[in-house]
């Protein structure tokens, strides 16, 4: 044992009392950041690099001077602290950082063995609670920035940093550093305005999480916890912050619990959650659950035979849900609800990274009132859903304007292996939005969500439409509503919709009906209304089962033998050329394509192929006033 152990047993003494509150301290400033942090204007979360950029600086920025404090992690695990001591011939040395688990056990240090007058200059523990970066200057060199595990182990150099060895560190000068939000990534002023950022995602998922496998964190896999105490801890309300702890496990909710806004509930890791059957969770402020790859936070019933009924996050809630199983519910309607606020652009309030949902009664995650997923959530894992309500089947129902949210992950084993995307208020995609390809279907519309329509038409100006390669989209249609994809506002003379659907010989796009087996004429195909805008694609895509009549009527020529003016794909303007390449139109219960502008020709035919379509592959469209249709218009078949 090193000198000045009395200090480290005061230190672990004074922090043992004062975890909870330093805890859900850093857990409250989490929180904001999440919140303040506009995460729902950003198309896609920002990438590790290596350059200036404005919203990471103020990122930086935001964040305060770091500084050589006592710190405890978000979630009491461990107490940081720098102390002083003694080097070889009982010379003082500047000192080193240490990490000592609160739960009981040794001190570990985090910082390298050093020389005669180093000094750990200032240090922060990451919002995750796994990761302390710490600056320390050394004889005279240049300060070093390192990386080290809250629990000890291999430190990691960062290169490039600026800090300064006569000064103490604060914002806005060389040497800032801080880590994201996230827990993602670190970023460091590197001087003169810069910054630099590194991710931690391979450190923190060294164990091959990232290969796709779930099976080593399913719910019935065991955890490399330790057995619990001093529970259980039974719940019936939350009126201010608390911090549920492993060691009190199992918390048992016992009745409908509401945690309250500006109210921040934390579960740690290892903790077991138990719902009586019926009850919810309602989160009005925040909720964080950070477990780990081996140490998963899991919500289950506490009846085995009865469900519980989700946890509903209602704004302006937000939940943060990192390695967490939930399994055993969705008697409301799905083990996840995500409330928004009719908003335009999607607010964000739940974070999913490696959050697994298992066996819900009904869906696994239902957002509405165009609700998202924060921009880095990952690597969600629903099966089981629809168990026993044949009318919530899929694993996740989600609004237009917000598909784009929807993270990667594994959503195979239910009722309806598809994501069930509906209209909320009509069925018009207002802003860009983006279909991923997620590895199973979208179903457009469909039981509880009204007939499958998408309408692109911008609230503001022009919307786009952007599908990935691989993507699949089914189109709901019931009695006389008949499902269908539309671009534009008809009779427009501004362009407020467009479609970028650029799929390749190997994973093409498909659009089709609803069901197992869809057949000719199951819903309406693709319409163009209006203007055209610039840079419409349909490349490398299948329009199937398509042609039903919606009431559309144009200004082609079919022939007499086959009046009908419906089609697989309907272009109502002239298009300055042939957006529909590479693709094929297959089993058109009318026509495949109808050309229904009043204008020049533009041929569709090049480079698409025809499979079963009932009437003309391609409509002639109507020449030029005064010109009228010719008696026998061609009718390629």
């Amino acid at each position: 044992m090193h000198a000045r152990t009395g200090l480290r047993r005061q230190i672990s003494d004074l922090l043992r009392t004062r975890w909870m509150v330093i805890a859900l301290s850093a857990i409250s400033s989490l929180t904001a950041v999440l919140q303040g942090a506009g995460l729902g204007l950003l198309p896609q979360p920002l990438a590790a690099r290596g350059l200036a950029d404005p919203l990471e600086l103020s990122w930086l920025a935001s964040e305060g001077a770091a500084d050589d404090l006592p710190k405890v992690d978000s979630g009491g695990r461990f107490a940081v602290y720098i102390e002083e001591g003694l080097g070889r011939d009982d010379v003082p040395r500047g000192g080193e950082l240490w990490s000592l688990p609160l739960a009981g056990g040794e001190p570990v240090r985090l910082s390298a063995a050093s020389g005669v007058a180093d000094r750990i200059l200032a240090f922060r523990i990451s919002p995750d609670g796994r990761w302390v970066a710490y600056a320390a200057a050394s004889g005279g060199r240049s300060p070093i920035l390192a990386l080290v595990r809250i629990e000890g182990g291999a430190r990691r150099t960062l290169a490039g940093y600026a800090g300064r060895a006569d000064a103490p560190l604060s914002t806005g000068e060389a040497g800032a550093f801080a880590f994201a939000a996230d827990s993602r990534s670190l970023a460091w002023s590197t001087g003169e305005g810069t910054v630099m950022s590194a991710p931690l995602l391979e450190e923190v998922f060294s164990n091959d999480f990232e290969s796709g496998d779930s099976s080593g964190w399913s719910d019935t896999t065991p955890n490399v916890c330790p057995t619990p105490t001093s529970g259980p801890t039974l719940h019936s309300s939350v009126a201010s912050d608390e911090f549920w702890s492993a060691d009190a496990s199992p918390h048992i909710v016992t009745t409908n619990l509401l945690v309250p806004a500006a109210v921040t509930l934390a579960v740690e890791a290892c903790a077991e959650v138990r719902v009586r059957p019926g009850f919810d969770i309602t989160v009005q402020g925040t909720l964080i659950a950070f477990g780990t790859p081996t140490q998963r936070i899991t919500f289950r019933r506490d009846n085995p035979a009865l469900p519980w009924d989700s946890i509903w996050v209602k704004h302006p809630g937000s939940a943060s849900l990192l390695f967490v199983d939930l399994s055993g519910g969705g008697a409301a309607g799905a083990t996840v609800i995500v409330e928004g606020i009719d908003s335009l652009h999607a607010v964000q309030p739940l974070w999913a990274d490696h959050l697994k949902v298992v066996g819900s009664t009904s869906l696994g995650i239902r957002l509405f009132r165009r609700a998202g997923f924060v921009n880095n959530s990952r690597d969600l894992v629903v099966t089981g859903s629809g168990a026993t309500d044949p009318s919530a089947p899929f694993p996740v129902r989600m609004s237009l304007n917000t598909v784009w949210t929807l993270p990667t992950g594994t959503y195979t084993g239910n009722a309806s292996d598809q994501i069930q995307v509906v209209g909320e208020g009509g069925p018009a995609v207002e802003v860009d939005e983006t279909f991923h390809d997620r590895g199973v279907p979208y179903q457009i519309g469909g039981p509880a969500g009204a007939f499958g329509l998408i309408v692109v038409d911008g609230d503001a100006g022009l919307a786009t439409l952007w599908i990935e390669a691989g993507v699949e989209l089914r189109f709901y249609s019931q009695g006389s509503n008949i499902g269908g994809l539309f671009v534009g506002t008809s009779g427009s003379p501004v362009a407020t919709g467009r479609i970028v659907a650029q799929g390749t010989a190997q994973r093409p796009i498909l659009f089709t009906g609803a069901g197992l087996a869809p057949a000719a004429g199951d819903w309406e195909g693709i319409t163009f209304f209006g203007a055209l805008a610039a840079g419409n694609v349909l490349d490398h895509v299948q329009i199937d089962a398509a042609g039903d009549n919606g009431g559309d009527a144009g200004f082609g020529c079919p022939p007499p033998a086959f009046p009908e003016t419906s089609g697989a794909l309907k272009i109502f303007e002239q298009p300055t050329s042939a957006f529909l390449t590479n693709s094929t139109i297959s089993r058109s219960s009318t026509h495949g394509i109808f050309r229904a502008w009043i204008g020049g020709q533009v041929d569709f035919m090049t480079s698409n192929s025809f499979v079963d379509v009932a009437f003309c592959r391609q409509v002639l469209n109507r020449p030029p006033l005064p010109g009228v249709c010719p008696v026998d218009p061609p009718c390629p078949q």
